[in-house]
């Protein structure tokens, strides 16, 4: 397998989050990272504050609509 190395610029609370995540699953922090990235940051536990209407609300309205923008 080829490896690919890339900078990354992650705010520092995120980075914050993250390392607390990888500690709490006990995983690497890279190994937190591929799996972000691999399976979609839905699967993080959602953000603390966060309402959950607010967020059942945001799901339910499904994928933003295609636009073409060349009609504009």
């Amino acid at each position: 397998m080829k490896t690919i190395s890339y900078t990354l610029r992650i705010e520092a609370g995120l980075f914050e989050r993250v390392q607390s995540e990888a500690r709490r699953r006990k995983k690497s922090l890279a190994d937190i990272l591929r799996d972000s990235i691999t399976y979609g940051l839905p699967t993080l536990p959602p953000l603390p504050g966060m309402d959950p209407i607010i967020s059942d609300t945001w799901e339910k309205l499904g994928p933003a609509p295609d636009v073409d923008y060349d009609k504009l």
